[in-house]
């Protein structure tokens, strides 16, 4: 047989076997088509035909690519109103499969999902456990991640692990599509001003973002990149101490140095844009954190004195001299501080400089101290309510919510703290012999005092706990998610429903503390010792009691009178010394 035929017949040979190949493939791709049968499976042909057209032989080979090619294509294929709905078939044959692959995942600690670089669509994410609700929902712009971008990779790797915490924790999906969109938005500015550490992001790019996100706006945006920084200082595996920002509930800290009224969120260096100068506040907020039993609001407030320092100052903490330190007190003395305020931050560089001399980051603390310290005179003022303002509350007091009359009760009849009636468990209450009774944790001085108390108040709030079956070891008055009742919540609904009732003809203005001054006023007019006073508030020194006595004067015109009344006493008996 001549070359030329022989040729000839291996080609054909060649091609029929290929064709048979090619049919193969055809007949075992639309079986894997065939298997699905969720929706939209009506419009499978015109994918098969896609997929033979271009040599994809496995539904596993689809990707966000291929996708947006089938898309340019459906415009021959398809009138332009089925184009949505054959995407939509496409990336449910696609998560079908996917889901198919996989295997559930069963582990109490939420599992890390390897980052790529590399585009990323939200439908074809590799845990296919958070993008589930997807399925239904119209295809958005922040639905395509594009990880392939020149950008540092550990800001990249941020945002990611960002966006998977979103997917898996946002139940809610309106809010869901929120921080989607927001983080979409600040991955955008992170590529374009290449940040590379979302925990360390200077301080002229986070104010140039929030100002973008004003201007375009959209200022609930702004608040993305704290979102972004909470989460990834609470899910990191160890504690980020090189963070700007530390968010406290990730450390385990001792209860009782937290006032659960008012609770200290977080504390943040981001102000303090010299770099040497953060790191060296970071370590003595560290030492405070882990070493000392402060309260977080001291150690809050001492931080803010120290950091207003070190944001006024241009140069290195540790090369301050005395005569700039006489220079800073000088504009400390210009503003007209109370003596009290000033010297709370004379102190607080103290104790901060004596940590840098104790750590040998200096020789010496280069100021005194108790040389600038100035003298303080106990002052007192009249805080007491008005007892026509305290009576038309009272008149007023059913048309109060529930919760609120009872707090306001705590106040006006026992004179407590309201971070102590908001911090109140259900097992305050208690009988004993005749008398009612109430354990109260004075979170101020970090001790538990026991009080009487009314008898009314008692029963009232035996009912109020029965009611709303609060135990033993819960908070009596509870937030939206079960913990301690907010006291600055609890302002707030009062000033608002002392507008509201016209307390005052509305000019009343709500301060809880002056109930305070109220009940120890009262106690003493009453004849109550100061020494009895002092224990019944729970104070440490009669000093701070006597502040709290409001109307002295008019105890001493009453006792002046009294003893005036009695016969043989007088003004001139006494200058004669015929009197005692």
């Amino acid at each position: 047989m001549p070359a030329y035929q022989l040729k000839q017949t291996g080609l054909r040979k060649d091609t029929e076997e290929k064709s048979g190949k090619t049919e193969e493939k055809k007949e075992q791709l639309r079986k894997e088509i065939e298997e699905y049968t969720g929706p939209g499976s009506v419009y499978r042909r015109k994918l098969q035909r896609f997929m033979e057209k271009h040599g994809i032989w496995s539904i596993g080979e689809l990707d966000y690519e291929w996708r947006l090619v089938f898309a340019g294509e459906l415009h021959a294929l398809a009138k332009p109103k089925y184009h949505s709905c054959y995407l939509k078939y496409f990336d449910h044959i696609k998560q079908y499969d996917m889901r198919k692959r996989g295997r559930p995942q069963v582990s109490r600690i939420p599992p890390r999902y390897p980052y790529e670089d590399r585009l990323l669509f939200l439908p074809y994410h590799p845990a296919q456990e958070l993008v589930e609700r997807l399925d239904t929902c119209p295809e958005r712009p922040e639905w395509v991640w594009d990880f392939s971008k020149e950008a540092p990779g550990k800001m990249k790797r941020q945002i990611f692990d960002v966006l998977n915490y979103f997917l898996r924790e946002d139940e809610n999906g309106k809010l869901l599509r929120e921080h989607l969109k927001g983080l979409w938005r600040f991955y955008r500015f992170c590529v374009e001003e290449q940040v590379e550490n979302i925990e360390q992001m200077a301080f002229d790019q986070i104010r140039k973002y929030r100002e973008q996100a004003m201007e375009a706006g959209v200022p609930q945006e702004a608040g993305i990149l704290d979102r972004c920084r909470k989460v990834l200082f609470l899910q990191a595996k160890d504690i980020h101490w090189d963070a700007d920002v530390w968010y406290l509930e990730r450390l385990s800290l001792q209860p009782e140095r937290i006032d659960p009224s008012s609770p200290v969120i977080s504390l943040s260096f981001v102000d303090v844009t010299h770099n040497r100068n953060r790191q060296l506040l970071k370590k003595y907020m560290k030492y405070g954190l882990g070493l000392t039993d402060l309260s977080l609001r001291y150690l809050q407030a001492e931080m803010i004195d120290i950091r207003n320092f070190l944001k006024e100052i241009p140069q290195d903490a540790c090369d301050m001299t005395e005569t700039g330190f006489r220079e800073y007190f000088q504009r400390l003395q210009e503003k007209r501080l109370e003596a009290e305020t000033f010297n709370r931050k004379v102190m607080a560089l103290q104790h901060f400089y004596s940590f840098l001399k104790a750590r040998e980051y200096v020789g010496q603390i280069p100021f005194h101290g108790e040389y600038y310290l100035k003298k303080t005179l106990p002052l007192h003022h009249d805080r007491s309510v008005e007892e026509q303002v305290s009576d038309e509350i009272l008149k007023k007091l059913h048309r109060f919510p529930e919760h609120l009359r009872l707090m306001y009760l705590h106040l006006w009849g026992i004179g407590l703290r309201i971070s102590e009636v908001c911090s109140l468990k259900g097992d305050a209450y208690y009988i004993q012999g005749r008398d009612a009774w109430i354990q109260v944790y004075q979170v101020k001085l970090r001790t538990y005092k026991r009080i009487p108390i009314p008898e009314a108040v008692y029963r009232l709030m035996q009912v109020y706990l029965k009611r709303n079956g609060i135990e033993a070891d819960s908070y009596v008055f509870q937030n939206k998610r079960g913990g301690a009742y907010q006291s600055m919540t609890f302002r707030k609904q009062m000033i608002k429903y002392c507008a509201e009732l016209g307390i005052k003809d509305g000019e009343y203005l709500f301060r809880s503390h002056d109930y305070r001054h109220g009940v120890a006023t009262r106690f003493y007019d009453s004849g109550v010792s100061i020494q009895g006073v002092r224990d019944y508030l729970g104070h440490a020194y009669e000093e701070m009691t006597r502040q709290y006595i409001d109307y002295m004067p008019d105890r001493i015109d009453r006792t002046s009178g009294e003893f005036f009344a009695k016969p043989g006493n007088s003004l001139m008996a006494c200058l004669k010394g015929g009197g005692d």
